[in-house]
């Protein structure tokens, strides 16, 4: 539960300017630290913080490791500071030229179901400055720095890496065969793998392990750069009175080290293809529903094993944030079950699933649940009185407060109550500047009823702003981009867009001392500082 007022800012590590092509662990992010401390904040909000896949669009929601870090957000001064790389190694990364690259984003069918799903008629071409750009150009330098580390690390750094692994063991070692397997055949997708791979034989597993030691230990060792620079920021926010609240996807993908290494946790056939995939029924929005395509889990498995899987997860994630998002919070409940076969989500059907027993487990195991769900969109009242019972708190969306139920919306700010989470918008909406040039005339005099007078593109951020803050939930999140004012052109994500999402970059000058001195106002005028 929630105890206090406060706020914070959503903005994700990838978003953070950089010079090498996407945000990561360094200075930035020092710097949006000193940002937020200065603003009167208290959280810094972001998005997952697995792996990407390029081909499902590089979004932090589609991951190969629900444990593993993404790598591409190692800070490469830091490894020039520790003597891994040199500094005209950055240089020669800076001026290296990438022109346009094509790739072909996934769909969901077949033995790629799992990993991404894209409404795109063809391939996607990505200008030099996105993601993909620097996963050409990054990747390699990082492998270099890990392979210096391995020939020269010190006497205590390798101490210090090894006590890593035998730390992190329970993920890491799967995950770093799975992705040394990925490299050395060729092939990223296991289902594809030779039979004795893909079915674990303990003999080959112990062959390939042999085969390559090599391309294993460069993967930890990138791991283990990854989280030591996490724990570094995480302690300098600390220092500054900075909490940081992650995100962890109710689903895993299909082609992931997770499932590899656990089909036995998911609805498989004797080929490993699912028998059913994750998704949402036809609504107002979508006459054909959504087809995430993520394999479901198989919850009497999971329960068997008193939920193992979940609490190593899920104790995994509380090592790293001080609060927890859980997406899709619904699907512990309730869940869209999609036969594999069909190719949208109109057919399907609703299944429960033993929520009662996750969170008794959850609570015997951590006390206290320093999680938010994620309740939003239909059937909320499933998870409802569970949610009461434990004291988590889910989350309003100011913006979806405006519409016919108004008075009765529990989005609607003179309905909120003070266990949740309050945002302006999240990052699967519009900006707010965005979401009003979207809205149509009802809408837009909806919003001028509720506030008294007539908004305009000059004044409605801060009016939908001011609401977040002033309503009476205890932690208000505003997204960067509202705090900045900027219209749709800047928003994180639009579903169904696949890799034109997940490529915004707040640029350097943006962060000034005014946009800072107007949000402490704020902060401190509605108790939250």
């Amino acid at each position: 539960m929630l105890q206090q007022r406060s706020s914070g800012l959503l903005l994700h590590i990838t978003s953070l300017p950089s010079a090498h092509g996407i945000g990561d662990l360094g200075p930035e992010a020092y710097r949006f630290a000193d940002f937020l401390s200065a603003s009167g904040q208290t959280y810094w909000q972001i998005l997952p913080l697995t792996p990407v896949d390029p081909g499902a669009g590089f979004s932090p929601y589609s991951s190969p490791s629900a444990f593993a870090g993404n790598t591409l957000m190692i800070s490469l001064e830091k490894l020039v500071e520790e003597g891994f790389l040199t500094s005209d190694d950055l240089h020669a990364l800076n001026e290296q030229p990438v022109q346009d690259v094509t790739i072909t984003e996934r769909p969901m069918t077949g033995d790629s179901a799992g990993i991404a799903e894209s409404v795109l008629a063809g391939p996607l071409t990505l200008a030099p400055s996105t993601m993909h750009a620097a996963w050409i150009k990054k990747r390699p330098l990082l492998q270099q720095a890990a392979e210096r580390f391995l020939r020269d690390a010190t006497t205590a750094q390798r101490s210090d890496y090894e006590r890593f692994c035998n730390w992190q063991a329970d993920w890491l070692d799967d995950y770093a065969l799975f992705t040394a397997l990925q490299e050395a055949t060729q092939e990223p997708f296991w289902l594809r793998w030779p039979e004795a791979i893909k079915r674990r034989e303990p003999d080959e597993m112990e062959r390939q392990q042999k085969l390559l030691y090599d391309q294993i230990e460069a993967v930890k060792v990138l791991q283990y750069f990854f989280l030591r620079q996490w724990n570094e920021l995480v302690a300098y926010c600390y220092t500054r009175k900075i909490h940081m609240i992650g995100d962890i996807p109710i689903y895993v993908q299909l082609n992931s080290a997770d499932v590899w290494g656990n089909p036995t946790l998911f609805k498989l056939d004797e080929n490993f293809q699912p028998l059913f995939v994750a998704g949402a029924p036809p609504d107002y929005f979508s006459e054909y529903g959504q087809r995430w395509g993520n394999p479901i889990y198989d919850w009497e498995e999971h329960e068997r094993t008193g939920f193992a899987w979940w609490m190593h997860r899920m104790r995994h994630q509380m090592s790293l944030y001080s609060l927890t998002r859980l997406d899709h919070f619904l699907g512990f409940a309730v869940y869209w079950e999609i036969p594999a076969s069909e190719p949208t989500a109109k057919v399907g059907k609703w299944i429960k699933a033993p929520i009662e027993a996750f969170m008794h487990a959850m609570y015997r195991q951590f006390v206290q649940l320093p999680i938010i769900a994620e309740d939003l969109g239909a059937r909320t009242g499933d998870v409802q009185p569970h949610l009461k019972h434990y004291g988590i708190p889910g989350m309003r969306v100011v913006q979806f407060g405006f519409g016919e139920d108004m008075p009765t919306s529990t989005y609607a700010v003179h309905n909120h109550i003070e266990n949740t989470v309050v945002y302006s918008g999240t990052h699967d909406n519009n900006t707010t500047l965005g979401w009003f040039h979207e809205a149509d005339k009802e809408l837009r005099e909806h919003i001028d009823d509720y506030l008294g007078f007539a908004v305009t593109d000059e004044t409605i951020v801060d009016q939908i702003c001011r609401l977040t803050m002033q309503s009476v939930s205890r932690l208000a999140i505003l997204p960067i981009q509202d705090v900045l004012k900027l219209d749709e052109s800047n928003r994180m994500n639009t579903p169904g867009l696949g890799g034109r999402s997940w490529q915004w970059r707040l640029q350097p000058d943006q962060l000034t001392a005014e946009v800072a001195e107007n949000l402490l106002k704020l902060t401190r005028m509605t108790g939250r500082a």
